[in-house]
């Protein structure tokens, strides 16, 4: 996912929000989901080490970095979710997009079974689809949210219900896959870049 591509979500919805905010906040946006990605990232290399479950688990820690950056995100708007209404939406956007990286868990579990290059390979993938998971649950947010503000609603009256169905036809009509692929592109520039290690 292009750095332009993550600006243009913060930038909408900032617009969407139609009050006076600090020209900065859609540049803090995009950094709070690059940050999360980052660290879920790292947690994912970590993740993919454990044998028989790496990309489960790295997937399972992706949700947790989901979770917290959408609590920053909100907290910069200034939008006060309950952290249980934050917890549903995190894990319902996350399982909505973890079946675009099911094959990359698949092979990242299959490889941490065998000792060595197996876990190197698994730590590697794990990485990967951690960030592009965590990059894209966060640029699924934040379409969510200007969806939610152009509707005129008022986003704190909202149950987590409505957020989920919300988040599920976001990621229904955007092109996951090819977010997922721009995702993971994103990673392979970060790590090339030495932005993560």
């Amino acid at each position: 996912m292009t750095d332009e591509k993550l600006m243009d979500a913060a930038r909408a919805l900032v617009k969407a929000m139609n009050r006076f905010v600090d020209e900065n906040l859609p540049s803090e946006l995009a950094e709070i989901v690059k940050t999360h990605s980052k660290g879920a990232a790292i947690a994912g290399v970590a993740g993919g080490w454990i044998p028989g479950v790496g990309g489960s688990a790295a997937i399972l820690t992706a949700a947790g970095f989901v979770w917290t950056m959408y609590g920053r995100i909100n907290s910069a708007i200034q939008l006060p979710f309950s952290e249980n209404v934050l917890k549903s939406v995190a894990s319902g956007v996350a399982t909505n997009i973890a079946a675009y990286a099911a094959g990359s868990v698949a092979l990242s579990t299959a490889f941490s079974i065998f000792p060595g290059l197996g876990n190197v390979a698994a730590s590697v993938i794990a990485g990967g689809t951690s960030y592009a998971l965590t990059l894209a649950s966060g640029y699924v947010y934040l379409k969510v949210l200007t969806r939610l503000f152009q509707s005129g609603k008022d986003p704190t009256s909202i149950s987590a219900e409505e957020l989920n169905r919300t988040a599920k036809k976001v990621v229904e009509q955007e092109d996951m896959k090819a977010v997922m692929r721009e995702a993971k592109q994103a990673y392979k520039k970060a790590k090339a870049s030495g932005e993560i290690k």
